[in-house]
């Protein structure tokens, strides 16, 4: 696809003209207008964006301008779209509601695809957020039929190398400054993200200077308030569902006016793009990265340092990432994904085919499930063509992993290109073991499964899902332990209180219970893979003990061998394991051969 550009001469000049349609933007830099001047444009708009903040923010602006979020009904967007003191409709809605919004024109028999421009800002979230967010799917869904359709972002993407783009004559289109617009970055890394945090805090000349956080774990964000003492001084931006964890511990100033800086500053994850922050001050940034204790908080800087810096539209005064780095971490390289995704492709098509060759129904119904089982499925179209949003989001995901084995590897992510980057300071620091560190609350499995039931059955979650709260606390739930989440919807909060919340139990009477329903062919699969976790070590004793009690808990005539476990993971060769301070055989588990459900 051929590369267009659209030069902008000086620094603070804003975008004027027209969004071109049926194209793919990528602006080099924040905070040129791109998204005011689609308000503004004399034609009827429906502007898609990743997060709740930044519609808030464009609604406070623009008086003409509909926020559709939660809480906002079809018939109050009925009221908007036949108001004809409006003459060009402006609706700004997440991925989550664009539902109502379609909801309303259907009520209303109105051409949506044919009279309204549809805008994906912040495009780079199609790729960042389709495995978790699974809401999205409509908007990408409903794209291809407008007649006028682009996505913009500031965040580089792969979309002019997609098939599917190139089909419907999509232009690439670089909105191109004509000055230095790198952003200088400072670097840290140690054995003590802590310590790092104290020295870079040390280290301005002016300590009554703004000091923004961005940090994508609400646990690592109590922890280092703690442990810098600094409650009393800090504003926290979080999700609404995190607002009773922090409030429950003590913290003050949750989400208080985002342009009224304190001291102390701390944002989760959706205020690291598109959000306005527009305030006199301008703070001093430092992105958190902790490989080890909080992998959430990870970012690519190539994707995402540039949007956190460009949130302050005034400007900031310098721009830190402190990282915790994990030699250990294992990831692909693009060339191994790729090869993974054509090998596990082509023996999906070969299962497919045994599958319609299949006579028997018992045959077909356990080759169905396998289809659907197999980790490939969830990177395939109904078509059986690749999902390019979502194989997208798996290659970044690795190479974002890749970032944070070694301080090369962190530094090489910000000098691979200099016309993004320019990095001032670097400081790779070894403390003293007895300097204080972060300390994270200690994780309670039981505990946390606990909170996750009451949550799930206080919200009626067992009875469906019909509101965004509920599903944004769906999603929440599961990616917090998606197994328990599984046994809400299969058994009752008594049930499972009578359980006491143990794994092992639990497991074994879901497995139990969908075995009595029929409606689950592979429940060894599903125990097997709850009961092990990828990344652990496992003597022979342990993997033998574990599987005989599923299989005689299913009924399965079979005495387990250490070697069953290769039939669910992919495993390290036989090893020695180290298990309550002896060492023994056994087996490191790696990825599981099966999807989970």
């Amino acid at each position: 696809m051929k590369e267009e550009f659209i030069y902008i001469e000086h620094e603070n000049k804003y975008l004027t003209g027209t969004i071109p349609v049926n194209a793919i933007i990528y602006k080099k830099v924040t905070g040129i207008g791109a998204t005011t001047l689609e308000i503004k444009c004399p034609r009827n708009s429906i502007i898609i964006e990743p997060n709740t903040p930044v519609i808030e923010g464009k609604v406070k602006k623009h008086v003409n301008l509909l926020g559709v979020t939660e809480g906002v009904t079809a018939s109050q967007i009925i009221s908007y779209i036949q108001n004809k003191a409006i003459p060009y409709k402006k609706i700004m809605t997440t991925p989550e509601s664009y539902s109502k919004v379609r909801k309303a024109f259907s009520l209303c028999s109105l051409d949506l695809f044919g009279s309204f421009f549809l805008l994906f800002d912040e495009c780079h979230k199609l790729t960042s957020d389709v495995n978790y967010r699974g809401t999205i799917t409509l908007p990408i869904e409903d794209f291809w039929k407008f007649k006028e359709r682009s996505l913009i972002s500031a965040t580089i993407t792969n979309f002019a190398n997609y098939p599917v783009f190139q089909k419907f004559g999509f232009r690439h289109i670089i909105i191109q400054p004509k000055w230095d617009y790198s952003l200088k970055v400072n670097l840290y890394s140690s054995n003590n993200i802590l310590q790092d945090v104290k020295s870079f805090l040390d280290s301005l000349s002016n300590k009554e200077e703004k000091v923004c956080f961005f940090i994508n774990s609400i646990d690592l964000i109590m922890a280092l308030i703690n442990a810098l003492d600094i409650k009393e001084v800090s504003h926290t931006y979080c999700a609404e569902r995190s607002i009773n964890k922090l409030t429950n511990k003590g913290f003050l100033n949750i989400n208080p006016p985002i342009e009224q800086l304190g001291q102390y500053n701390f944002y989760t994850s959706r205020y690291f793009s598109a959000v306005d922050i527009i305030t006199k001050d301008k703070p001093h940034v430092v992105v958190i990265s902790d490989a080890i204790k909080a992998p959430q908080t990870l970012i690519d800087p190539i994707l995402e340092s540039r949007q956190i810096a460009g949130r302050f539209r005034n400007g900031i005064s310098s721009f830190t990432h402190i990282a915790g780095l994990d030699s250990k971490i294992q990831y692909k390289s693009p060339e191994e994904l790729k090869t993974w995704l054509r090998e596990q492709h082509k023996a999906y098509i070969q299962l497919e085919t045994f599958y319609n060759s299949a006579t028997e129904e018992g045959v077909k119904q356990v080759m169905k499930e396998a289809l659907e089982r197999v980790e490939i499925h969830k990177y395939l179209e109904e078509d059986n063509s690749f999902n390019f949003f979502k194989t997208e989001n798996l290659l970044d995901a690795e190479a974002t992993k890749s970032r944070y084995q070694n301080w090369e590897n962190f530094v090489l992510s910000y000098s691979m290109d200099e016309e993004f980057f320019e990095i001032e300071e670097q400081y790779n620091n070894q403390y003293a073991p007895t300097k204080e560190k972060i300390q994270m609350p200690v994780a309670n499995n039981r505990m946390q499964r606990k909170e996750i039931v009451d949550k799930f059955f206080a919200a009626n979650l067992d009875k469906g899902i019909e509101t965004e709260e509920q599903r944004n606390l769906l999603e929440e739930l599961q990616r917090l332990d998606e197994f328990i989440v599984e046994v809400c919807q299969y058994f009752d909060k008594d049930f499972i209180i009578q359980k006491k919340y143990n794994k092992q139990q639990l497991t074994l009477a879901l497995i139990k219970k969908k075995v009595k329903e029929e409606c689950l062919s592979f429940p060894v699969i599903d125990a097997v893979c709850k009961l092990f976790r990828c990344g652990f070590s496992y003597s022979e004793e342990d993997i033998t003990t574990t599987l005989n009690k599923v299989y005689a808990e299913l009924g399965i005539q079979k005495d387990a061998k250490a070697t069953d476990i290769k039939d669910y993971f992919e495993t390290s060769p036989r090893r020695t394991v180290k298990q309550k301070g002896l060492f023994k055989k056994g087996y490191k588990l790696y990825a599981p051969k099966f999807l989970k459900k």
